[in-house]
């Protein structure tokens, strides 16, 4: 259930492990700071003010000095204004202090007021002011005071430099993360762009030890693998070239035929060959086939369908939505070839639905044949692989179709999938190609 809500990227979780910590370290200083530090310092200024006001109203009340002799005497010193007043407005101060509300600090006061002074009284804020009604039974005095006789500003500052504090480290701490975490975002792109068929060319081994170490492994990798498939494509293309000799000669060899019956027999088997072997030389070739070319999606299906191998076939166009968008015209053109002809090798009928968006091209190509069993679908992929259930095995499939056509797919990120069609009942290909 945790891992659902956890973060993917390695940047956020390198950086979460250092933020979650340092904000519950905080948490538990500003905890402590207010419960044993800060709480108590007011706690101690209210006492100390309590304290002082209790002792002036004792010596006014049992030694009758004077309102304007404390004033003289202590207020310049204590910041603290006394003054006398009606006690009819006993009444309406009450009221007044019931419906005001007090803060922290000025009710941490009124606690330690209650414990110390001996007379009826009661609290009250006014702005920064806080005033004190004390009741002497004939008479009543006011005592006036700034709260910052009892709260401090530090807490503000204390507070402020902990949230600033935290924040630049946790910014240098996202800095340092980020250039070590990019040395391993290059190398999966680098792998994702060579995983494609794309020249991995620009990329620089950098980072720490273990992803340096990774790096030159890749390198190495890349290396064996790309040599592995230029020997293949060297092989596939000298087979191809080698047996286009012998298969010229013995083209010319069945004209000298006198059964026509013959003599067309051999002439088909040799052009079905011719056909074999130029599937494998573009197999072979199939990363040459990458431009800078682009083409309307739309355009190039409708060409195609115009085009003389396609002209007379049964093949209908819908177009869904039409963007104005490109896309590489060598490998789109391409695919959509040897989808087509591999539809029309075993079936007659063929529509196409094709959706132009600003992110997305869509391409479905459905057919009325007898469709690839669900099993077969993963296999069908891959080279040279065959399969003789649904559709009759033709002298001519070589079994590259699919495969090179996903390929292509790939190097420009799009993507193939297979399905029943619902349209014509047969099958039904998927293509989507991001823009």
């Amino acid at each position: 259930m945790i891992k659902k809500y956890l973060p993917k990227s390695l940047l956020i979780r390198a950086i979460s492990i250092i933020i979650i910590p340092m904000i519950m370290f905080q948490v538990i200083i500003v905890a402590v700071f207010f419960d044993s530090l800060w709480e108590r310092v007011i706690s101690r200024m209210s006492r100390s003010v309590a304290m002082e006001i209790a002792l002036t109203v004792n010596q006014i009340r049992i030694n009758n000095i004077s309102i304007e002799q404390v004033n003289n005497d202590y207020g310049s010193y204590t910041e603290i204004i006394y003054a006398k007043i009606n006690s009819s407005n006993l009444i309406e101060d009450y009221a007044r202090n019931d419906i005001k509300y007090l803060d922290f600090v000025t009710n941490g006061f009124k606690k330690e007021l209650q414990g110390i002074l001996q007379a009826t009284h009661w609290v009250q804020t006014e702005n920064d002011l806080i005033n004190v009604h004390i009741n002497l039974g004939e008479e009543m005095i006011k005592v006036t005071f700034h709260k910052k006789r009892i709260s401090t500003a530090r807490v503000h500052i204390f507070l402020g430099w902990v949230i600033f504090s935290s924040a630049i480290l946790i910014f240098i701490s996202f800095l340092f993360l980020r250039n070590q975490i990019k040395p391993i975002t290059q190398l999966a792109i680098a792998a994702e762009e060579f995983g494609k068929g794309n020249n991995v060319s620009n990329f620089k081994v950098s980072g720490a030890s273990d992803v340096r170490r990774a790096s030159i492994e890749f390198i190495k990798m890349k290396n064996r693998i790309t040599k592995q498939v230029e020997q293949r494509s060297l092989m596939l293309a000298g087979v191809g070239h080698d047996l286009k000799t012998p298969l010229t000669r013995m083209r010319l060899q069945a004209e000298t035929v006198a059964d026509e019956k013959s003599k067309k027999s051999l002439v088909d088997e040799i052009k079905h060959m011719n056909l074999m072997l130029d599937e494998y030389l573009n197999f072979s070739k199939e990363s040459n086939f990458k431009d800078n070319i682009k083409i309307n999606p739309i355009e190039s299906i409708i060409k195609i369908k115009n085009d003389i191998h396609f002209k007379d076939k049964d093949i209908d166009i819908e177009i869904v939505n039409d963007a104005t968008i490109e896309v590489n015209a060598n490998i789109f053109n391409r695919s959509i070839i040897n989808l087509l002809n591999n539809s029309l090798e075993y079936s007659d009928k063929v529509k196409i639905v094709i959706e132009t968006t600003l992110e997305i091209t869509k391409v479905e190509i459905h057919d009325n044949g007898n469709g690839i069993p669900k099993s077969e679908i993963a296999n069908v992929f891959k080279p040279f692989y065959r399969i003789d259930k649904s559709r009759n095995q033709n002298s001519t499939n070589s079994g590259l179709g699919l495969s090179t056509t996903k390929n292509l797919l790939n190097s420009i990120n799009g993507t193939i999938e297979l399905a029943d069609s619902k349209i014509l009942g047969g099958l039904e290909v998927r293509i989507k190609i991001p823009n």
